[in-house]
């Protein structure tokens, strides 16, 4: 069941947000898609320590009912998983709602059928031609056809709608031709090795439905509709957010176990923790305090089973920033922004109040990956280096009043921070300290999450933290291209014609022996420019209540779908 297509999605630092499976995969580098079957994708590197995910044994044989209670950390905009807005929490819940074209295995990363039972891929990798099945079916019993492809496709496209983030993976498609009621070819007039991923990857959305109404501000985005193996049941503001099991899905081998999912919007992490510990949850996201500490009792290892991963909702990877708008003039030199980060101790808070439970990051790529450029080490804390920085770029206390300034200019700036973490504002409080000592004034600004995003999405802050979430195989065109600065996720505004040449290099190349010296290099000018701090990759870190059986962590983590418990246990019922 689809999500969002394979892009880089927001999610708060430190969070985890259980995985479903992941988008489609590419072809093997190099290697032309054969038509008419699914293709392996490239397989991840081991993880760092060569931790493998543990897994919980099915015992007897499943059955259906009972519900799962997940913490939702943050309540979503909306769950219209197309709009620039959309998270990594509306792409959970919505991942369940909806079916693509194509699926991928949650642990080979092979292509499968999904809504589309084959599909052709021609030699010039420029036309792509799905064959749907006949017999899926909306929620409401209206068949899915290839208008409804089509009209998704056109929903990206419209610039009226707020789609920047996807229309720029969509930008080589010249032509959607409808062959018939069940056949779809898309024509491009460039190659790029994620076609397939992309197009195969589109969550269908429901002309019927969606056609009625402002496609950015439509009742429908707070009541989806799709195909998937659950069906949106209610919404309560501020409360939670519940999915049913979808009994007369079409397809019966993705139907879930659980009679449903139950999605509490709870976004203290200690009020959630006492949730959990009194049975009121049935899996969330812990930070690393509480997995070192709290989570390490007998009394609470007694009630769940722990896991311990790379990734986030069916991503490979993930890695924290501090983004710094370079439209501010204060974070116009990349002297000083590499100062910035030499202010930072990045080392000693991943050990400190990270429990040591992840890895510094010098670059933007997954750091478990080839196009990781592991030889590109993070830029040391270094407070007098980056005085001495700030003092050759023309930032220095003229006045004598403890704060440096520049044409009159006080360095001074907002870090805005999502609600809720614990951990990351233990960081920003370590950094507004030594800012202070080098002459910077940093006010820190908690922000609800919804208006976080659209202050982000707007451009409308000084420094910002979060964290994306990668896909498998992916390539950072979305984040870095300067043709995303205005509209797309380039948040910062970075613009350098390099960058730009190279990520349209990489778009075109399918042999990824001949990509990775591109990544590296891209790696190599971000990590001297500094657009971000980055910062680091955590593990995912998860409680999953002992009732249920068939707890698999794959390689694109959690599924709560195949999850099931013994009728004797069952503590949720319909009534």
């Amino acid at each position: 069941m689809m999500r969002r297509p394979d892009v880089h999605v927001l999610i708060l630092c430190a969070m985890l947000v259980l995985a479903g499976c992941g988008g489609p995969a590419p072809a093997p580098d190099g290697d032309t898609a054969p038509p008419e079957s699914s293709v392996a994708g490239n397989q991840p590197e081991p993880a760092p320590g060569g931790e493998t995910p543990p897994a919980t044994a099915d015992e007897g044989t499943p059955v259906d009912g009972d519900w799962v209670i997940i913490r939702l950390p943050v309540e979503p905009q909306h769950l219209n998983t197309l709009l620039d807005t959309a998270d990594a929490y509306c792409a959970r819940i919505s991942m369940d709602i909806f079916d693509s074209l194509l699926d991928m295995d949650k642990d080979t990363f092979e292509l499968k059928p999904m809504l589309a039972e084959r599909y052709e891929v021609s030699e010039d990798h420029l036309m792509y031609t799905f064959f749907m099945r006949k017999d899926a079916k909306f929620s409401d019993g209206t068949p899915v056809t290839a208008k409804d492809v089509k009209f998704t496709f056109d929903a990206i496209q419209n610039t009226k709608n707020e789609t920047a983030d996807l229309r720029n993976y969509f930008q080589d498609v010249t032509a959607v031709d409808l062959l018939d009621d069940y056949t779809i070819r898309f024509t491009c007039n460039k190659p790029y090795f994620r076609h397939l991923v992309m197009l195969s990857g589109m969550p269908v959305y429901p002309m019927h439905v969606y056609s009625q109404g402002d496609f950015n501000t439509g009742a429908f985005n707070r009541k989806p509709m799709g195909s998937g193996p659950y069906v949106f049941d209610s919404w309560e503001t501020n409360q939670q957010i519940v999915l049913t099991r979808n009994d007369s899905a079409w397809n019966p081998s993705t139907k879930g176990h659980p009679s449903k999912l139950v999605y509490k919007i709870i976004t203290d992490d200690n009020a959630a923790f006492q949730v959990l510990e009194r049975q009121e949850l049935d899996v969330m996201g812990l930070t690393q305090e509480q997995w070192e500490n709290r989570a390490s009792t007998p009394q609470f290892e007694a009630k769940f089973n722990k896991h311990k991963y790379w990734g986030r909702t069916g991503y490979a990877a993930s890695y924290g920033y501090i983004g710094w708008n370079m439209r501010k003039p204060q974070f116009a030199d990349k002297r000083v922004r590499q100062a910035l980060t030499m202010l930072l101790d990045r080392e000693e808070i991943l050990e400190t109040v990270l429990f040591g439970l992840g890895k510094q990051v010098s670059g933007p790529s997954d750091l478990n990956s080839r196009e990781y450029d592991n030889s590109i080490a993070p830029w040391p804390f270094d407070p007098e280096k980056a005085k001495t920085l700030l003092d050759e770029a023309g930032w220095i206390d003229h006045d004598s009043d403890g704060t440096r300034d520049k044409d009159g200019m006080p360095f001074s700036f907002e870090f805005m921070l999502p609600p809720g973490n614990v951990e990351m504002q233990t960081m920003a409080t370590v950094f507004q300290e030594e800012l202070k000592r080098a002459g910077i004034n940093m006010r820190i600004r908690n922000i609800e999450w919804a208006a976080f995003i659209e202050t982000i999405t707007k451009r409308e802050f000084d420094a910002v933290t979060l964290l994306w979430a990668i896909p498998p195989d992916s390539e950072p065109y979305q984040i870095w291209h300067s043709s995303q600065a205005e509209k797309g996720s380039n948040y910062p505004g970075y613009k350098n014609p390099e960058v730009d040449k190279l990520l349209e290099d990489i778009r075109v190349e399918f042999d990824r022996e001949k990509r990775i010296p591109m990544f590296h290099r891209i790696h190599a000018i971000l990590h001297d420019e500094q657009p971000y701090t980055f910062l680091w990759s955590t593990y995912a870190l998860a409680a999953v209540d002992k009732r249920f059986q068939g707890v698999k962590v794959h390689r694109l983590g959690l599924d709560s779908k195949e999850w099931w418990v013994p009728l004797a246990e069952q503590r949720y019922s319909e009534q």
